[in-house]
């Protein structure tokens, strides 16, 4: 039997950032092995170039980071040096309930479709939501990103401590909230010009509103080569130590072993049986869910009670290239999209919202993120795919009649006859081994807990837990950085990197 000291099950950004830490701080590279059950490294950074010489990638997965995330914007800036470039989002307009309005226009009654309630007009939709968090938590406008003299660290306490009616905010859901404090034509509203079901809807109340109040804050980026770049770089180091990063290897099952631990892997050479002194598991949800179910081992320590803590968000995304940017002709439309900018516009038809991303330098070719939904929205377009929905694969080109749907769909929202597109490209992030795009608390749990007892969640077992599943600033890079630089601080007795915070 094969024998390792530490075995990490995932080389996504989680699963190899572990790995390269571990590395860094002197671990033998023979004693580091990084399973990954697909064909490809990254996890949900997925970089793709529509056309052989594009330069634009179309990020199938996370897109942007921000100068208030040390973890993520420190990793990419610092220690790997790797090119970004700032952008801004450059809201556009909204059609909704069958009404086109600029996003500015929001403000006036007269413009925008919602009867909303006296106190809530003539705001933008971002002092919408504003008032609406204010009224479940008045103290928030005095701490920070508010006040640029607090801390982080304040305002995620003051929002553990508050409560609303005499109940915490983590015993609440954010829909539950919101219903208290705003009109449902509010919320409506909101959900509208967001585009995303999954924010409003009725997640752990505390998490809800750190990803309202704290996360949205900073300077973006984006990489320059794409976000693939980051987990592609690590790799690169990890390969050129000797570190084994292996493909294609699904653990099945995980069994106890003396004091370590047996794992049952299944590639193109058949099953085999590694051994592993300690076990690093860098999976979402679905994959974790899976393995525990067959490993008896595993479901120890309340483990299995602590994993539906959190749920799936469905998520899917449609791009399309076309062979010159039409959206710059269109009448109040987004018009050219400057560098280091984005154009954004949202609507309450299934593809929700459409990211207008440039022209390619190298194709020419014009970029668009024409559908980004995320819930029950997903469902619409998984119909849509050539097996109705019932395969089982990631990423596929777009079939006739989902191009149909997207173009019919884009045309009703610009007022114009959109193009035929030159390339289409589908991916849908439930299927296996992923589950959603990303991942929400429910109510009742206190996320900085149970992310606290991932670290180890199995006594006497040498078990880690790290990711972006059970972090406090779920869907993002930052999240799943969060989860393992604080295992390998905890559980390896890492130092802090210097160049955090640097």
């Amino acid at each position: 039997m094969k024998q390792a000291k530490i075995t990490i099950i995932g080389a996504g950004v989680s699963g190899l950032y572990a790995a390269w830490r571990l590395l860094e701080a002197g671990h033998d590279s023979a004693s580091l092995t990084v399973l990954e059950a697909t064909d490809r490294i990254g996890g949900r950074l997925w970089s793709l170039r529509m056309q052989p010489d594009s330069t634009l990638p179309a990020e199938l997965g996370g897109m942007f980071f921000n100068d208030r995330q040390p973890l993520v914007y420190g990793l990419c800036s610092r220690a790997l040096d790797l090119p970004k470039e700032p952008v801004a989002p450059e809201p556009d307009f909204a059609w909704l309930r069958a009404t086109r309005f600029r996003i500015a226009e929001f403000a006036d009654p007269k413009k925008q479709p919602y009867n909303l309630a006296p106190d809530e007009q003539g705001l933008s939709y971002y002092q919408l939501l504003d008032l609406a968090c204010t009224r479940i938590a008045p103290d928030i406008k005095k701490l920070w990103p508010n006040d640029p003299d607090g801390s982080r660290e304040q305002t995620l306490d003051y929002l553990k401590q508050h409560e609303f009616d005499g109940r915490p905010l983590w015993r609440w859901g954010f829909w539950n909230l919101l219903s208290r404090v705003i009109s449902n034509e509010a919320w409506l509203a909101l959900r509208g010009m967001i585009s995303s079901n999954a924010l409003l809807s009725n997640w752990n109340g505390f998490d809800a509103m750190v990803a309202v109040v704290v996360e949205q804050s900073g300077q973006w980026f984006r990489l320059t080569h794409g976000y693939q770049h980051l987990p592609e770089r690590l790799a690169e180091v990890l390969e050129q130590a000797g570190v084994a990063v292996l493909k294609g290897h699904v653990v099945e099952r995980v069994e106890r072993d003396g004091k370590g631990l047996r794992l049952m892997v299944d590639s193109k050479e058949g099953t085999s049986a590694v051994g592993t002194d300690r076990l690093v598991l860098a999976v979402p949800k679905l994959a974790l869910s899976a393995l525990v179910d067959a490993s008896p081992d595993l479901r120890q320590g309340g483990l299995t009670t602590t994993m539906d803590s959190v749920d799936s968000v469905p998520n899917c995304k449609i791009f399309l290239t076309f062979d010159k940017p039409w959206w710059r002709d269109v009448p109040d439309g987004p018009g050219r999209i400057g560098r280091g900018s984005y154009g954004v516009s949202h609507t309450d038809l299934p593809m929700r919202q459409c990211y207008y991303l440039g022209v390619d330098k190298g194709s020419g070719q014009a970029l668009m993120l024409a559908s980004y939904p995320d819930t029950d929205a997903v469902s619409f377009w998984r119909a849509l795919t050539p097996d109705s929905g019932r395969g089982a694969e990631l990423a596929s080109d777009l079939s006739p009649v989902a191009l149909t749907e997207i173009r019919r769909e884009l045309s009703e929202m610009h007022g114009v006859d959109v193009p035929q597109p030159t390339a289409g490209r589908f991916i849908d992030w439930t299927h296996w081994p992923y589950g959603g795009g990303w991942h929400n608390w429910l109510p009742g749990w206190k996320s900085w807990e149970v992310t606290e007892s991932m670290c180890a969640p199995i006594t006497g077992l040498p078990v880690h837990l790290c990711g972006e599943t059970y972090s406090t600033a779920q869907g993002w890079v930052e999240g799943a950085l969060q989860t393992t630089e604080d295992m390998l601080q905890r559980c390896f007795h890492l130092s802090a990197p210097d160049w955090l915070n640097s």
